[in-house]
């Protein structure tokens, strides 16, 4: 299998392709949950901390009144906390089927047909109960395997150090182990959903089938873009930096100053990661479509199909 080839491939899908960034986007967007801890009793302590020179006693004003009125404080952070819940839910939606709408894209695009966004999202809308299930098939099953993984590795610490860290050194390959397996048979599965209406059991079988008969390919790919995303998680986090290092310094200026800067920096900021963000899920959901349908051009099932009834291809 030419793997330069595929990541060419997917690059330049992904590069004439823009409009399908918004179902990248989509498809890669359930990262910014979490990381702010809204029933941390300190919270408002923490406020404290903040050494603002905002004119008067302003802010310690309205830490006093969040403090002396404890109920409407807790009635807007559970309030807060149920956005954040009803936003999480309408992302999670919106990801399963943005990765349909994506892998049904691609086909489109592999057979040259012509798409549009509103039919690819719809499209993408017919898979989401398959995917739901395929994605609370594939949480009871990571569950039970780092179960499987990390009580021994706990019950070693307990009886000895000594055998926790040797146990801890068998557990890291077979963890990754794992994450190859079972990621690359979720992605499969996805993959033979979308191409043939296949039941979600029915479609884990082919993927594992996929899997076993091409275990160095998928290997391959597992690896390839396991080191793509480490080399982006780090220039993200260089670029974060770079960003975060003038709110800093503003910072111990101002809170208006501060408030000010976020209006400009973090719009920017926001904006360039929506874009990456589109272009990179557009990428990896192509390249790995791209990669099951080179899989299928060695283990046929029939050819993918140029047409089909709802749900699928239109």
């Amino acid at each position: 299998m030419d793997y330069n080839n595929l990541l060419t491939r997917a690059f330049n899908l992904s590069w004439k392709h823009k409009v399908l960034w918004v179902l990248g986007f989509l498809a890669t967007s359930m990262g910014y949950f979490g990381g702010f801890d809204l029933s941390d009793k300190h919270v408002f302590e923490k406020f404290h901390h903040w050494q603002y020179n905002v004119g008067g006693d302003f802010t310690d004003r309205i830490i006093d009144w969040f403090e002396f009125n404890p109920e409407i404080s807790a009635a807007l952070v559970l309030f807060i906390v149920a956005m954040l819940l009803l936003l999480f839910l309408i992302f999670f939606v919106l990801n399963l089927i943005s990765i349909a709408g994506l892998i049904e894209g691609v086909y489109k695009i592999e057979r040259e047909e012509p798409y549009r966004l509103g039919k690819l999202f719809k499209a993408g809308a017919s898979f989401f109960w398959r995917f739901l299930g395929l994605f609370l098939l594939a949480v009871v099953v990571v569950v039970a395997v780092l179960f499987v993984i990390i009580l021994p590795i706990v019950l070693a610490f307990i009886i000895t150090p000594v055998l926790g860290v040797l146990a801890l050194l068998i557990g890291i390959p077979v963890g990754i182990a794992a994450a190859f397996f079972f990621g690359n048979v979720y992605s499969l599965a996805q993959r033979e959903i979308v191409a043939y209406q296949t039941p979600i059991i029915q479609a884990v079988g082919e993927a594992f089938h996929l899997l076993i008969k091409h275990i160095i390919p998928n290997l391959v790919i597992f690896l390839i873009t396991t080191f793509l995303w480490i080399v982006i998680v780090i220039g993200a986090t260089i670029i974060a930096i770079l960003f975060a290092i003038p709110i800093m310094m503003l910072a111990t200026q101002s809170v208006w100053i501060l408030l000010g800067s976020l209006f400009v920096i973090l719009p920017l900021f926001l904006l360039i990661a929506i874009v990456v963000e589109g272009f990179l899920g557009t990428f990896f959901n192509s390249l790995m479509t791209l990669f099951y349908l080179e899989l299928r051009k060695l283990s046929p099932r029939g050819g993918i199909p140029t047409a089909a009834p709802e749900p699928g291809f239109s």
